[in-house]
């Protein structure tokens, strides 16, 4: 399962935890919600979120996958919502990767 961001890095979910699996899971889900982008910021960001939990991820966890695809969802919220401008090229809204058949 290939997560694609708006800049084109590919993340494959199937390495991931189980945890972070299914948090970026409701995270998409939330997404299409459309929440309001302050709610799905402390979502993502928030205290009960695994994102910038450094005991799991590692002594930096803004520099791992699982922030990556988080925030890649936060910003292109943000961007539907008419809080942040557009820049790069493609949708707006995220695709969620399906299983691959091999």
């Amino acid at each position: 399962m290939i997560y694609k961001t708006r800049y084109g890095d590919e993340y494959d979910l199937c390495t991931w935890p189980a945890e972070h699996r299914e948090f970026i899971r409701k995270a998409h889900w939330r997404y299409w919600q459309n929440p309001p982008y302050t709610e799905f910021t402390t979502y993502i960001l928030g205290a009960n979120s695994p994102v910038l939990n450094a005991k799991t991820n590692g002594p930096v966890p803004t520099r791992t996958p699982l922030y990556e695809v988080a925030t890649d969802l936060e910003f292109r919220l943000a961007v539907k919502q008419g809080i942040c401008t557009k820049d790069w090229e493609g949708e707006v809204d995220p695709e969620w990767p399906e299983q691959a058949n091999e």
